[in-house]
């Protein structure tokens, strides 16, 4: 259990990460994220190294650039993963041989749109290697109290007045995990959180869930003291009896609001061409 918790304890709280797919570009999905490590950097709350990687450049936002993960000197326990699905099987090779522990992979193009093959590739080697994965086709993590930040959608946006105005809000450290297959579903509901001044702890986005399940997810969160309450959005329950057992386990010390969508057949078709999920029909 201890080095179970360890490992998923890298995707909230790492030592070193790299965003594989950095951009200068500020539409770019890799441009925000990375910028958001670097803001809650400068603001003291990200402590961790931070690496850009993008062969295409030589510095992004002040930091130097590098072609390839294996170009990093030191190590990475955390990789944001920001590139065309076609690299992504590259990119693990190369997370393998550096040895890095967990990997978010932002990039969509897998089984939501029929690449299964594709995403198994990444799942197979990401399993011979150790490492665990978040994803793909997800908007990873959001840690109030370590400044993890992977959502790619910008905290502020200039308009053409230029004026900055707030667009997607974080909410405050507090007491409430989210835990959700739908990364609109958790935006909207960190907009919610941040509105009504309630704090969130972590926020975890599976997306089309190829390696860490919601079982795991909520097993690590049973042992995290920063967590008392947590939401779950499911738009499918893999190895329901263990996710039960899970379940039942969790909720006799912290409670568990889970919503489960796909529950009719026009529901199970949304949830398939969204992330992948076979989600049965409840009638």
């Amino acid at each position: 259990m201890k080095a179970f918790l360890e490992q998923m304890d890298t995707f909230f709280d790492p030592k070193a990460v790299a965003v594989i797919g950095a951009s200068r570009r500020t539409m770019k999905a890799g441009h925000v994220i990375f910028k958001n490590f670097v803001i809650n950097s400068q603001r003291n709350l990200f402590k961790a190294k931070l690496y850009p990687v993008n062969p295409t450049e030589d510095t992004i936002q002040g930091f130097k650039c590098y072609s390839s993960v294996l170009d990093i000197p030191g190590e990475v326990d955390l990789a944001v993963i920001v590139v065309p699905a076609k690299f992504v099987p590259g990119v693990m090779h190369e997370l393998a041989e550096k040895k890095v522990r967990a990997a978010a992979i932002i990039t969509s193009g897998f089984s939501e749109i029929g690449n299964h093959e594709l995403e198994k590739e990444v799942a197979d080697i990401a399993k011979e290697a150790g490492i665990r994965v978040l994803g793909p086709n997800c908007l990873g993590v959001y840690d109030s109290s370590t400044g993890v930040d992977m959502l790619f959608l910008p905290e502020t946006k200039t308009l053409s007045t230029g004026d900055e105005v707030v667009a997607t809000p974080r909410p405050r450290p507090g007491p409430i995990a989210i835990v959700t297959q739908s990364g609109a579903f958790g935006a909207a509901a960190l907009d919610y959180l941040a509105g009504k001044q309630m704090g969130v702890s972590k926020f975890v986005s599976f997306g089309n869930k190829a390696d860490v399940t919601a079982s795991e997810m909520l097993k690590y969160l049973l042992h995290d003291e920063k967590t008392h309450v947590m939401l779950m959005y499911a738009e499918s329950i893999d190895k329901g009896r263990e996710f039960m057992d899970v379940a039942r386990e969790v909720t006799c010390i912290k409670p568990v609001i889970c919503l489960k969508v796909g529950r009719s057949a026009a529901g199970a078709r949304a949830a398939a061409s969204h992330t992948g999920s076979i989600a049965g029909s409840d009638e």
